[in-house]
């Protein structure tokens, strides 16, 4: 973190989510300075910007105003999730390579006589990583953003799995460190990078569910089951589950 002789705050390696939200890394004790806030839950801090954002994607530096910010909550670790009305700025996709090999140039000496070389490109297909990225909201990508290199897999394909039956989107509780789904809460997901599992609860006693193989669900608060999946074998049982889940609440 930064601080100008022009009242400003610049934050260093911030990630734009989505118009209006960025993710960076800021120690808890720094993210105290920007504000006063006895909120202190979950692992994530979160900033309110009430002010015009400077963004520079390439060296991915996030600069505001010190004095027009709100400190929702001092989270226990160094991820800060910074939010604001004010950024009108798209995210600007990767540049994906192409899924298939580029066609060299056809010679001339090739060609029928008279003939000339082709010079249009074929057009590059879509990859199934942006197709992903183009569908989910800002809430399933805050998730897949908090998700270790080892759990990207098998969160990806969950998430993918369930937006291809169920639109929605993923809310974060600060106070929980779970996402909730929206607009109706008939399923939570919480990331536990230390078992390398993600915790899910549905709504509903284990009574009120089939068996699913592959999964223990177990009796959880208010309501809920709850399992766990460490594995993309388990992801059709885990769909299963919500499915029934979502029946649950008619």
């Amino acid at each position: 973190m930064k601080m100008g002789l022009k009242l400003t705050i610049t934050i260093d390696g911030a990630k734009h989510l989505d118009i209006g939200v960025w993710m960076a890394k800021l120690e808890p004790d720094e993210v105290a300075t920007l504000g006063k806030c006895e909120n202190r839950s979950g692992p994530f801090s979160v900033l309110l910007l009430d002010s015009e954002v400077d963004y520079d994607e390439k060296t991915q530096t996030l600069t505001f105003n010190p004095n027009a910010t709100c400190l929702l909550n001092i989270g226990s670790t160094a991820q800060i999730l910074v939010l604001s009305s004010k950024d009108k700025n798209p995210v600007s996709k990767p540049i994906e390579a192409p899924s298939t090999p580029v066609k060299p140039p056809t010679s001339a000496s090739s060609e029928p006589s008279g003939g000339k070389a082709s010079t249009e490109e074929e057009p590059e297909e879509m990859t199934a990583d942006t197709e992903l990225s183009r569908q989910l909201a800002t809430g399933d990508k805050l998730f897949l953003s908090e998700l270790p290199a080892d759990m990207r897999g098998l969160g990806e394909t969950l998430l993918t799995e369930i937006r291809g039956i169920m639109p929605g989107e993923l809310n974060f509780e600060p106070r929980s460190a779970k996402f909730d789904e929206t607009p109706e809460i008939f399923w939570t997901i919480k990331i536990l990078p230390t078992k390398k599992t993600l915790r899910l609860t549905v709504r509903g006693t284990p009574e009120a569910f089939e068996q699913t193989s592959g999964i223990d669900l177990k009796l959880d608060k208010f309501g809920y089951s709850a399992f766990h999946i460490t594995r993309v074998a388990q992801v059709p049982g885990a769909i299963t589950l919500l499915k029934q889940a979502r029946k649950n609440m008619e």
